[in-house]
């Protein structure tokens, strides 16, 4: 087995938010023993920390802190985000892996000028999907199929949950839920027409709005905004099915999407759209090519659903684990390195200055999060350096057809200065729920 120097992932995301595909793909790979060093940039309503922290014997986080090693040490970076090609070699590695994630259009069309070539330059390139997979192989040979998984083990504990959350309203029999993020791909004209159709039923959304206007306004949704990642078992377990409402475009058509992967992990019955990645497991997931076709699913899906689908669900998760991905992902590394002919002799350094990394309580912790139309966003008074207490209030119209369904829209937001003790000025405009 060809050893691996370390990882690199240069400064892109947000180790704490919204953990996606490179968090967790680096997360196994460290328990697998190799090393890693997360460029973090922290969102900063988390605290501004500069500094070194130890997530685990073998993860690094580096939050505003570039990494120092020997000129002989040659790592792997491993990266996300094309338009940092340029930046990439910088780093001197022994083998660049870029990752494709995305189609790069509609939300994600800036990186439409870097992607060729990120993926022409790149010694191995991941795939998210087929679709993606597709159009990589044309570009580069050594690409490699590397679907999105799901922390079995975290997720499958929502079945066994029994902790109650303080902001948990009442809900009504029967949860739909859905988890992530809420954004221009997500069809809200269809979750509208839930709330409409399934009245006696509850509509849970657990994420933060992102670059979204308007949403419907109903009783019996719930619109909880973001929550830290370690919160999400103890809402999701209330979930009776789990939503994928996603509008059909070009973006979409490439998604292999994870909360799939993560519903299933809980055994609870997945509603989707007409996704062409969740159309593999149809038997297993309710698949639903038009909105009637959706509400018809979330009926049956309520209604006739049985144990055994249930555990074929939960032993498919499991097969699909970020664990067994990150396993895939390291032979493949292990692979272009002996076909390079590249013998790692010099690992990355371990930080003697690296401090042990503390998971906060979630309970203990507050967050910049939309909790309600009608509430105020909220920076928490006191944490780390932050100074002085910031207020930033939305401004909200209330529009309605005199039938009941009424949307709000969010067309402007005051938000004051940020200050930190670093003189760091964040201008309206910059807050992470206004994008």
């Amino acid at each position: 087995m060809t050893a691996i120097s370390g990882i690199i992932y240069p400064p892109t995301l947000d180790f704490e938010y919204l953990v996606q595909r490179p968090q967790q793909l680096l997360k196994s790979l460290s328990e697998l023993g190799v090393t890693v060093f997360f460029l973090n940039r922290p969102a900063y309503h988390h605290g501004i920390y500069q500094g070194i922290e130890k997530y685990n014997q073998h993860f690094f986080l580096f939050h505003h802190t570039e990494p120092s090693y020997p000129v002989t040490t040659r790592p792997v970076v491993y990266y996300s985000n094309p338009s940092q090609v340029d930046i990439i070699r910088d780093y001197n590695p022994c083998l660049v892996v870029f990752d494709s994630l995305d189609e790069p259009v509609g939300e994600f069309s800036s990186w439409q000028p870097y992607y060729h070539q990120a993926v022409a330059s790149a010694d191995l390139v991941l795939a998210a999907s087929e679709p993606l997979f597709t159009r990589a192989q044309a570009i580069n040979p050594h690409t490699r199929l590397i679907p999105n998984g799901c922390d079995f083990n975290y997720f499958k504990r929502a079945r066994s949950n029994t902790l109650v959350p303080a902001d948990l309203p009442e809900l009504k029999r029967g949860v739909i839920g859905y988890m992530g993020a809420v954004a221009s791909w997500c069809d809200l004209d269809l979750l509208d027409r839930l709330a409409q159709v399934f009245s006696d039923c509850s509509l849970l959304i657990i994420g933060p709005l992102y670059n979204v206007r308007n949403i419907p306004l109903r009783e019996n949704i719930h619109w909880l905004g973001y929550k830290a990642y370690e919160e999400l078992v103890y809402y999701a377990r209330y979930f009776d099915v789990g939503i994928i409402p996603f509008k059909q475009n070009d973006m979409t058509a490439a998604v292999n999407p994870i909360k799939m992967w993560e519903y299933m992990a809980m055994g609870i019955p997945v509603v989707t759209t007409a996704l062409p990645e969740t159309a593999k497991y149809s038997e297993l997931l309710y698949y639903s090519p038009g909105h009637q076709d959706f509400i018809d699913n979330i009926r049956r899906a309520l209604k006739q659903e049985n144990w055994e689908k249930c555990e074929r669900r939960t032993t498919l998760a499991e097969e699909n684990s970020w664990t067994n991905r990150a396993e895939v992902m390291l032979g493949a590394i292990q692979e272009r390195l002996r076909a390079k002919g590249i013998k790692v002799q010099e690992n990355l350094p371990i930080p003697a200055s690296a401090t042990p990394y503390h998971r906060k309580n979630w309970y203990q912790k507050e967050h910049v999060r939309f909790q309600s139309p009608a509430k105020k966003y909220t920076v928490p008074q006191k944490r780390g350096n932050v100074e002085e207490t910031v207020l930033g209030y939305p401004t909200l119209e209330l529009s309605g057809d005199g039938s009941g369904s009424n949307h709000l829209t969010i067309v402007g937001q005051h938000l004051k200065t940020f200050r930190y003790k670093n003189k760091k000025r964040y201008l309206p405009g910059e807050h992470p729920c206004v994008r």
